[in-house]
């Protein structure tokens, strides 16, 4: 079954509203308003169907005021049905209707003369021919075919109707992640909440959980509709209607975006190109999908831009937008960057003029060299429109990186270094170091254990290293003696550390060692009775503690009772250590717990 939407385009009372009436039965201009003054004023949405077609008709208003309200729906158009009447030919609305087209680069454009009964074969054939040469200017819309009608004349309305039958819609991806722009907000009764909107990519099921981008609040699919049946799932370029459930749904208004979680970042600015000259310092209002903001213009180079927006953006690599001033369209783009990231200027346009070309790999390459500690391809669909699998698959063709698959990560030539520079310098700080990829990538967290893995069997490689199950020592050194020895190196810190010991994880650090054999050490110890577990990272040395212990007894006895305030004062202790211990005093049975204090039983 072929889904496509068709919108309309053109200038007010050119016969859009009567045309799609004429075509399905639907009557676009519904409110009071709309009957009062004869023109369209919102955007109205209906459907036509055969056994192997669904159309979605988009009527847009034609009135030069509501030039947004046009805008945010074509943005969803497949293909457009420019309305233009016999009797007028093309008005100034349908030609920015015609540029705005043009902007989102509606390519199918199907030419309707309408009113034909008004007018002879000669004045039709003249409008014809005025649209054709105007159109012929914009290098994204070609005249896919040309209709004479009248909505007095049938068999022309038939004619028009088996064409749109035949039209295939945009290729659109029905395994991209699912992305929505919110055109219709309002409630039913007995159901709730309902959304309408175009799905641009991917698809949407029963019971799916979306995540409102704008507002950052979850909302589940109660129910869907696609022309007006309901479905268990659609996919883009469906028209959907979702009954959506949530603690807030209330919040929920036009122009915002509904997505799946985890791969979209807001940001307050984006990189784009225009396909105009617009001054530096500009402010502009910004429309993409149905939402329109306000933006200023940074001016980087010709065509290259930076856009300040006063709210957040969530917006994807290539996306189309429109731009207004003062109500009217000047221009429009493609978002090349929608990530803001501290870039130097001429390093920001080499990447904008990568971009521009959708030369990811290059683009890659220069966010590799920019960050030096691994450049990451988590958010590739909303930086790049790829998938991972795609991004990172691109990216193995990189000289000199290590692409860490497991983690989405690109590292450069500096990453690598400075891993092993490390690892160089623990082994010459520290000869009797017990270290793992974890442990070192406990230190430096920037380093995924993949990366610090393959520098690790680099150094084994060249014989500076060596390895014993998954710990590594300086090369020629003696694993067991190292791992014997580990047990009196915890002990002499503790003992020295006294009543105030640092944590386990502190003093691993301090020797070099990986974790999981610090702990093996420290629990031999706890288990000779020579160092005493309190809390969970809190261990002392036995003799420290019944030293500690005689302290406190002291001090009931001087003052008749212990508790925080007095041990602190007494003995120089923080919150953390007079409260452990003062807890350990709850293990004998002389000593008893009254309220907040200690004393003799």
């Amino acid at each position: 079954m072929n889904n496509l939407i068709i919108g309309t385009a053109g200038h007010i009372d050119h016969g859009k509203t009567a045309l799609i009436k004429a075509l399905n039965g639907f009557d676009g201009d519904e409110t009071k308003e709309e009957k009062e003054r004869g023109i369209t004023v919102n955007l109205s949405f209906s459907n036509l169907s055969n056994a192997s077609s669904n159309i979605a008709f988009i009527d847009v208003p034609g009135h030069e005021s509501l030039i947004k309200t046009m805008i945010g729906g074509a943005f969803g158009f497949d293909a457009a049905m420019l309305v233009v009447a016999s009797n007028e030919g093309l008005k100034p609305q349908s030609k920015e209707h015609i540029a705005v087209l043009n902007l989102l680069n509606v390519k199918n454009i199907i030419l309707v003369i309408t009113k034909c009964d008004l007018t002879n074969a000669l004045a039709q054939q003249k409008v014809q021919s005025e649209v054709k040469e105007f159109i012929k200017d914009y290098k994204n819309l070609s005249i896919y075919e040309t209709f004479f009608v009248s909505i007095k004349d049938p068999s022309s309305i038939e004619e028009l109707k088996n064409y749109l039958f035949t039209l295939n819609p945009k290729k659109h991806d029905e395994t991209a992640l699912f992305r929505y722009y919110i055109d219709r907000v309002f409630s039913l009764k007995g159901h709730g909440v309902i959304v309408t909107g175009s799905v641009l990519t991917g698809s949407v099921k029963l019971s799916d959980k979306l995540l409102n981008l704008d507002i950052n609040e979850m909302f589940s699919v109660r129910s869907l509709e696609v022309h007006a049946q309901n479905k268990d799932i659609a996919f883009a370029p469906n028209r959907v209607a979702l009954n959506l459930s949530g603690n807030n749904t209330h919040k929920l208004e036009k122009g915002q975006i509904l997505s799946k979680k985890g791969f979209w970042r807001g940001f307050f600015e984006a990189d784009c190109f225009v396909n105009t000259s617009i001054y530096h310092g500009s402010e502009l209002l910004f429309c993409v999908g149905t939402k329109q903001v306000n933006a200023k213009v940074l001016h980087l180079k010709d065509g290259f831009y930076t856009f300040k927006f006063d709210k957040k953006m969530f917006l994807q690599f290539d996306e189309l937008f429109i731009l207004l001033k003062e109500g009217r369209v000047i221009g429009g783009g493609r978002v090349l960057n929608p990530v803001n990231e501290p870039l130097k200027k001429e390093q920001k346009i080499a990447l904008l003029d990568a971009l521009k070309e959708k030369d990811f790999l290059s683009a890659f390459a220069r966010l590799t060299n920019i960050h030096k500690h691994g450049f990451g391809l988590i958010s590739s669909v909303q930086r790049f429109g790829l998938n991972q699998e795609d991004a990172l698959s691109l990216a193995k063709n990189l000289n000199d990186v290590f692409v860490d698959i497991k983690n989405g990560c690109i590292y450069g030539k500096t990453a690598f270094k400075d891993v092993m520079e490390f690892v160089n310098f623990i082994i010459l700080k520290n000869p009797n170091a017990l270290f793992s990829s974890s442990s070192i990538n406990l230190k430096l967290n920037w380093a995924s254990q993949e990366l610090i893995q393959k520098v690790l069997n680099e150094l084994e490689a060249k014989e500076i290293i060596q390895k014993n199950g998954g710990i590594y020592t300086k090369f020629g050194a003696d694993f067991d003696k190292l791992s014997l020895s580990l047990e009196d190196k915890i002990y002499d810190i503790l003992k020295e550390q006294n009543i105030t010991p640092e944590a386990p994880y502190n003093i691993y650090d301090k020797l070099d060692i990986d974790r999981t054999l610090g702990d093996l050490a420290l629990k031999k110890l706890t288990k000779a009775k020579k160092v005493v577990r309190l809390e969970h990272n809190l261990f002392i040395e036995e003799n420290a503690l019944s030293n500690i212990m005689q302290n406190l007894r002291n001090i009931i006895k001087k003052e008749g009772f212990a508790n925080i305030t007095n041990v602190k004062a007494n003995l120089g202790l923080s919150r953390k250590y007079a409260l452990a211990y003062l807890e350990y005093l709850d293990n004998f049975k002389d000593i008893t717990k009254f309220e907040n204090d200690r004393v003799f039983v």
